[in-house]
Parts: structure tokens; C-alpha cells; sequence
């Protein structure tokens, strides 16, 4: 019976209007290329592939591509295509936002006022300028804006899919191998994951991209380059857990 996967690759988009938003660096390079290997094998059925706008897509015809732009859109996404389709395994490569932004206010309306935060969080709301423009007047020199988190995603998979292999990714910058392989173990646990795919962001900048594949054993597997991890990957798919 041939395995479908689902991927996600890029990164999220959070508007602030209509022609502002909020983003990140995520590309979606590393995610089409585990779908192109995943869809050389015989036993790969669909691949689908959610992705950020402009993101990079695969070029294998197995691949259904959706495109999203912010975290409220790929969790709407997720949970269709978890409910409808048969999901074997999950690649969650995708650099989702951490904030979204929840409501923009004038700094004058502040000025001068000693708030609580809770107090402030109110006047945001309250008078959030955000709703009654479709694009922010430009005449305004101090915008402030509030951010809320978002949802997270990664613990979402497990729920949604139990029996599937899940992989989740987990970037860093700049920090030491031990805190690099601990950090993603312990998202390995927290999340029901069977891997995770550590990187710092130092060696992704450099061109020299270099990922840690963890198991729930916390054995590392390691592989420079793109291609190669993207190939790591998809043959821990492929062999049902053996790299």
C-alpha cells in the first residue's frame, strides 16, 4: 500500500493590513527537495504539500500543492487534510510565525498614561486602529502593535494523525551542539514526534547547512547539505524509522 505524506515548507505570513505583514526568512528549499526525494520512491503515493506564497515547490506531479499565508490558514489547512485523506507520515519544515499581530494603536494614545498591563492590553483592543483601515494611514510616526501568540502546530499532528510517523524542525542560532541536540529532544517528547530535524540557523546562513535527525532515543544522525538532508529524511520515511 503506497504512503502519502504531508509536508509543510516556507513561512508564514501575519498581516498587519492589507500590504503589511509580519514574516520570517523560510524558504521552503529544504521542504520541496524531501518531497522530490520522497516522491523518487515507488512507495509514495500523494504528497501534499503546504506551502507559503513564493515559497519553493516541488517539481514531482505527485505533489498537491496549497498555498497558505498565516498560521490560522495552515492550521485550517492541516486539520482538512488530516480529517480527509490518509496521512502516513508528516514533515513539518514550515518556519511558523510565534506572533501574530492582535491589534495597532497610536502611540500619542498612550502618552502620558500610567497603565497596568492588563489595562493596556484593554485600551489595544478597544481602540484598535487596525480594523478601520485597510491599509494603515503612512502619516502615522509611532505605531505601536501588539502581538499574541499563535497557535502551535507541531503538537496538532499527533492528535490529529496517532499511528503516522511525525517529524518536526527545530532552528536555533548561534548556540552549542549539546544545547542544539538537547533543545530538539525535548520538542521530540513534548510533541508525540518521532524526529526532529535540528539545525542552527549559523550554519544555514553559511550555505554549509548542516541538520541533526534526533530519534526518541536521542541518537543523532547527521548530514550536510540540502539534498542530503532531505534525502536523511525521506529514507526515514521510506524504511519506517531506519535511517
Amino acid at each position: 500500500m503506497s504512503k502519502n505524506i504531508l509536508i509543510t515548507a516556507g513561512g508564514t505570513v501575519e498581516p498587519i493590513d492589507r500590504v503589511r505583514s509580519i514574516t520570517n526568512k523560510g524558504t521552503g528549499r529544504l521542504g520541496s527537495l524531501v518531497a522530490d526525494s520522497l516522491a523518487d520512491n515507488d512507495e509514495v503515493g500523494k504528497i501534499f504539500y503546504i506551502h507559503a506564497v513564493n515559497s519553493f515547490l516541488p517539481a514531482t506531479n505527485k505533489s498537491v500543492n496549497i498555498s497558505i499565508e498565516s498560521t490560522d490558514d495552515l492550521e485550517r489547512e492541516v486539520k482538512r487534510l488530516c480529517a480527509g485523506e490518509k496521512i502516513d507520515a508528516v514533515v513539518h519544515s514550515m518556519a511558523v510565525s510565534d506572533y501574530s499581530v492582535r491589534a495597532v494603536l497610536p502611540i500619542e494614545d498612550i502618552a502620558g498614561k500610567n497603565l497596568s498591563s492588563e489595562e493596556l492590553i484593554e485600551l489595544f483592543d478597544c481602540c484598535n486602529i487596525q480594523k478601520a483601515h485597510n491599509k494603515l494611514p503612512s502619516s502615522l510616526k509611532s505605531p505601536l502593535i501588539l502581538l499574541e501568540q499563535t497557535p502551535k502546530i507541531l503538537p496538532m499532528f499527533r492528535k490529529l494523525l496517532p499511528e503516522a510517523m511525525i517529524i518536526g524542525f527545530k532552528l536555533l542560532d548561534n548556540v552549542s551542539h549539546e544545547e542544539l541536540i538537547d533543545t530538539a529532544h525535548r520538542l521530540l517528547i513534548s510533541n508525540g514526534c518521532d524526529y526532529i530535524l535540528a539545525n542552527d540557523y549559523v550554519s544555514v546562513e553559511s550555505g554549509r547547512h548542516e541538520g541533526f535527525l534526533i530519534d526518541r532515543e536521542k541518537t543523532e544522525k547527521r548530514s550536510i547539505g540540502k539534498q542530503r538532508i532531505a534525502d536523511m529524511i525521506a529514507k526515514a520515511i521510506i524504511n519506517g524509522g531506519t535511517v
